[in-house]
């Protein structure tokens, strides 16, 4: 359809497409009242999967050839990034919440089914990976991000990062699935700034490696992390733990990933 567009502006047209189907996805659960479920959770989550796609065959047609499947990143496995992006969001989520354990707002138990969480923690990275994570880093580190990286590095981790947030804001505010607890004054700039904090970490794995396989593997790494030691937790004031200090952006993890991601950078 348009087969002479810049990088740019083939970037301002994803980042359209992949909020207006956020927003159709999330009006879809609001107006069905679905409360949960994988496949909810799997519709959502690979819309930006599906805005490539129409990227690539009808909106540029950049995919009818082998060169324009290339840009994702799919075809290199980044082999020397792994251990980084599956030990670094772990890391970062284990420290964190150490530190609460260390505060009389929560404590560390062994539940009964430890082994059980510990398997299912590495079973839900790769099973992840393969395909709620992907869905994602197909579209925010596979296709977004190369397109803009001729603003310049921070500019273009910045700006992912901010177009990877507002995706999630009908989420957010029109569905009670995601992050429906706490108070959205607290809780949304504290997400904001994580994602923008992780956009850098994942983005410098994807520039590095040229694969978007070690931003998918970190992505399922930080999403299994917080999932996980939730059950290894008990506390009184689970709003102010899972929402304001540690879970999926609270202000320690917050810190953990904008540590990780400078570390990367150097």
């Amino acid at each position: 359809m348009f087969t002479r567009l810049g990088d740019t502006s083939k970037a301002t047209i994803f980042a359209v497409l992949v909020l207006l189907l956020a927003l159709a996805a999330a009006l879809l659960i609001r107006v069905l009242d679905i409360v949960g479920g994988f496949g909810v959770v799997m519709l959502y989550m690979s819309t930006p999967a599906l805005t490539v796609l129409v990227m690539l065959l009808v909106v540029t047609r950049d995919g009818y050839t082998r060169e324009g499947w290339k840009v994702l990143g799919l075809h290199r496995l980044g082999l020397k990034a792994w251990w980084i992006a599956f030990l670094a969001p772990l890391l970062v989520g284990v420290v964190a919440t150490a530190i609460v354990w260390a505060t009389p707002l929560a404590r560390f138990v062994m539940p009964d089914d430890a082994v059980s969480q510990v398997l299912g923690f590495f079973i839900n990275i790769v099973l992840s990976t393969l395909t709620l994570s992907l869905g994602e880093e197909l579209g925010w580190r596979g296709y977004l991000l190369p397109h803009l990286l001729s603003v310049g590095w921070t500019r273009a981790f910045v700006l992912v990062g901010l177009i990877w947030a507002a995706w999630h804001m009908p989420l957010i505010f029109l569905t009670p699935l995601y992050h429906s607890a706490g108070n959205r004054l607290i809780v949304v700039p504290l997400f904001v700034a994580t994602i923008v904090a992780a956009s850098f970490f994942f983005g410098y794995l994807r520039v590095w490696t040229g694969s978007v396989w070690p931003a998918s593997i970190a992505h399922s790494s930080h999403n299994a992390a917080w999932g996980t030691l939730a059950a290894f937790t008990v506390t009184s004031n689970p709003v102010v733990l899972n929402e304001y200090l540690v879970g999926d952006n609270g202000i320690l993890i917050l810190a953990g990933t904008a540590i990780a991601a400078l570390w990367l950078s150097r």
